[in-house]
């Protein structure tokens, strides 16, 4: 009797449930409606393949609608970042157009008192050649003139910019120096070592003549041609005559109380230590020894040990 009972049980719970089976290529799929009749669903082939192919329409319309907002949303986004990037070059780009019109402003200024001092200086008798400040300068010149039609605005002005910067430093520097020249040219005390000539570098902080960077020079070079005498700048004692690391050849002449000139970059020497000499003595010859971009003498005077200003003693001669 339970046997029976529970078996009826489960008969009623199987009818309940709707039930599905593959009927040849189609499917069938069967249910109890609520007043206990058998209700049947059957899709044929051509029905399935209707349905599995609008199914996978509709999921290659939602990719396809996936990727259309997602490129949109990335557009949106490389616009905004455009214009964000645009905001900020135009912005540089006006700073530095500003920036270059005040440095070229500037620049003319200070070219327009240098010219005025070096024809002072031209009156005076003091010869200014081409110094290394003189040709920094110049070379920034030629680096700047003309650029590549392809390179953009901005980049342009940068290097401009910075080109400009460079040259009004070099030419402060410039200027500075003829400015000293123009006020401590000596007393004729002193002799100037040479006949002839240009002052080429001047003392005190310069441009490297081998272009690396800046360095301090304790004294004045002079232009002139290979082998030209070198005189003794006045009477004293000669305390050294041989090679001398950077200065090459080299002769200095202790004249007393605690002044002392030197004569560097010599083709050859022409006294020896110990040796007492006089104003305008013959000491060597001019050249390009030791550390020297080309033939000129380099003029030193110490004051105890510590190198001063030559033209503080010395007028040049032409």
């Amino acid at each position: 009797m339970e046997k029976k009972e529970l078996t009826d049980k489960l008969k009623g719970i199987k009818g309940i449930l709707p039930s599905g089976h593959l009927v040849g290529a189609g499917f069938s799929f069967q249910w109890k409606d609520a007043d206990g009749q058998i209700q049947e669903f059957h899709a044929g082939p051509k029905l399935l393949v209707g349905f599995c192919g609008a199914f996978l329409a509709s999921l290659m319309g939602l990719a396809v609608c996936a990727g259309l907002l997602f490129k949109a949303w990335d557009e949106q986004t490389e616009l905004a970042n455009y214009r964000a990037d645009y905001g900020v070059y135009t912005e540089r780009l006006a700073k530095l157009m500003d920036d270059n019109e005040k440095l070229q402003r500037e620049l003319a200024q200070v070219v327009q008192v240098e010219n005025a001092v070096r024809q002072k200086l031209a009156k005076d008798g003091v010869k200014i050649g081409e110094d290394a400040v003189d040709k920094k300068s110049k070379e920034l010149d030629k680096g700047g003139q003309g650029g590549s039609t392809t390179a953009d605005q901005l980049s342009v002005l940068e290097v401009q910019d910075e080109i400009n910067w460079k040259k009004l430093a070099y030419k402060k520097e410039n200027l500075t120096n003829m400015l000293l020249a123009l006020s401590d040219t000596g007393d004729g005390t002193y002799g100037w070592p040479v006949s002839g000539g240009e002052i080429s570098s001047f003392f005190g902080l310069r441009a490297d003549p081998f272009g690396n960077g800046s360095d301090y020079h304790p004294g004045v070079d002079i232009a002139v041609d290979y082998g030209t005498p070198i005189k003794a700048s006045a009477a004293g004692t000669v305390e050294d005559a041989q090679w001398n690391g950077g200065y090459g050849r080299f002769v200095s002449i202790n004249h007393g109380n605690g002044l002392t000139t030197c004569y560097g970059h010599m083709s050859a020497i022409a006294v020896q230590p110990g040796q007492t000499v006089r104003r305008g003595d013959i000491i060597g010859y001019a050249g390009s020894s030791g550390y020297s971009t080309g033939p000129h003498v380099h003029f030193e005077v110490r004051q105890n040990g510590s190198p001063v200003n030559p033209l503080n003693f010395a007028r040049p001669v032409g």
